[in-house]
């Protein structure tokens, strides 16, 4: 099973659904307290966006150390360590946003999080765009890939 190949599957499936969510939010987040719809199904959104990034960054964690033994000596990976510590950190944020809770009270703390989701949003693409960097101009992932 090549790792490599897995991470991107479920990255690329976030990416685009947590920028849906959390443009979602900053909509909701927009909203008087009381004029806003069921936080119920936002609420599931945000915990599975959570959930798949935590597969994610594990999946990504084997996949970097499969192609820095495989592909680099075993000598690390600058971008590809850096790369990874982007994902921690979103996944660290995002499951503080998540532990927010989906209904703030207090403006302050809607615009807080409306700060938090456009950096959540800014984090995901710079992670994203820097995977794409990863593996279309370094190579890396693609270690016995056969078509």
């Amino acid at each position: 099973m090549a790792w490599s190949h897995i991470h991107p599957a479920l990255i690329h499936f976030v990416v685009g659904l947590g920028i849906i969510v959390f443009l979602w939010d900053l909509v909701r987040l927009s909203h008087p307290p009381g004029a806003r719809e069921d936080d119920g199904p936002f609420g599931l959104a945000l915990e599975g966006v959570l959930g798949i990034v935590l597969l994610g960054v594990a999946t990504g964690w084997i996949a970097l150390a499969h192609d820095t033994v495989l592909q680099n000596g075993g000598r690390e990976i600058f971008l590809g360590s850096l790369h990874g510590k982007m994902g921690v950190f979103f996944l660290g944020l995002s499951t503080a946003r998540v532990l927010g809770g989906p209904a703030p009270r207090s403006l302050r703390l809607r615009k807080f999080w409306a700060g938090i989701d456009i950096g959540l949003i800014l984090l995901l693409l710079g992670t994203a765009l820097l995977g794409e960097r990863l593996v279309f101009h370094l190579g890396l992932g693609l270690s016995g890939l056969t078509l």
